[in-house]
């Protein structure tokens, strides 16, 4: 009984540490058999860690009673939206602060001599410092969009999205029904989502015809997104991937005309304009 640190009770619906065991209810722990602590109402928790970020949600455990122990899952709560722009902030500097770091222990140079050199006279200035800067001009402008995103973010899931990155494939294609109709589609790789979002949660929105394709279970398997008929105008075939609930932008694609294929995303909450960039070009 030792490998367990907490006791979950079916009378009280809590959670007990070992010490709070022996005071409250004169249980040893450490000496008392299994099935004399399960027969007292009693039952060992198998620990799980929140796989969200504590800093921008509020976890609250429950407890479940698989025989002899209790499984423990999380639930979240978004923290207050200033404080997790005030947290979001905070973690974005430190991200960038380390990257600094790592920068200058990889090239040698301290922080101190970059930002020294970075003050003088482009034309004057020596070229072996220049791919430094160039990396440090990466990291602090990447640092202000991210920042600036926080500081204007309307949910927490915004914020963690920033921190966390999004990422994943989308298996989509044009044609079918003519070259702008978008075939049925799925997803195959979703990362760093916000906490309780999959691909049932998410909608593909195509921006040049404000057309919503929501989730459909009900389509045949793999294929969850389908436009039913032609969604694009000739020569706009931007396809955004969003959160249904609030219309939160993770990317935009462009699928190719022809057969559906894997195409991967990366988080971008800007949809480009016409003729701009995404995360795939047909």
């Amino acid at each position: 009984m030792s490998s367990y640190n907490l006791f979950y009770s079916t009378a009280t619906s809590q959670a007990y540490t070992a010490d709070q065991m022996l005071a409250l209810f004169g249980i040893n722990t450490q000496t008392t058999d299994i099935i004399i602590i399960n027969i007292r109402g009693f039952y060992p928790v198998e620990e799980t860690t929140p796989s969200f970020d504590n800093y921008l949600y509020v976890a609250t455990p429950s407890y479940a009673v698989d025989g002899e122990i209790a499984n423990q899952t999380w639930t979240y709560t978004p923290r207050p939206l200033d404080q997790a722009k005030a947290n979001g902030s905070w973690q974005a500097k430190s991200a960038a602060n380390a990257q600094i770091e790592n920068l200058c222990a990889v090239c040698g140079y301290s922080n101190e001599i970059l930002t020294a050199v970075s003050s003088q006279d482009p034309l004057s200035r020596a070229a072996r410092y220049q791919e430094e800067l160039d990396e440090m001009t990466a990291i602090t402008d990447q640092l202000d969009s991210n920042l600036s995103i926080i500081e204007s973010a309307t949910t927490v899931d915004e914020i963690d999205s920033v921190l966390q990155q999004p990422s994943g494939t989308f298996v989509s294609g044009r044609g079918g029904a003519g070259p702008n109709d978008m075939h049925p589609s799925y997803f195959t790789v979703l990362t760093n989502l916000p906490p309780g979002v999959g691909e049932p949660e998410l909608e593909i929105y195509i921006p040049g015809t404000d057309t919503v394709i929501p989730y459909n279970p009900g389509l045949p398997a793999p294929y969850k997104f389908d436009s039913m008929g032609n969604c694009y105008n000739t020569g706009d075939y931007r396809t955004t991937i969003r959160i249904a609930a609030t219309g939160q932008v993770l990317s935009t694609v462009t699928p190719a005309f022809g057969p559906i294929v894997p195409i991967e995303w990366t988080y971008n909450p800007v949809i480009p304009s016409l003729g701009g960039s995404s995360s795939h070009s047909a």
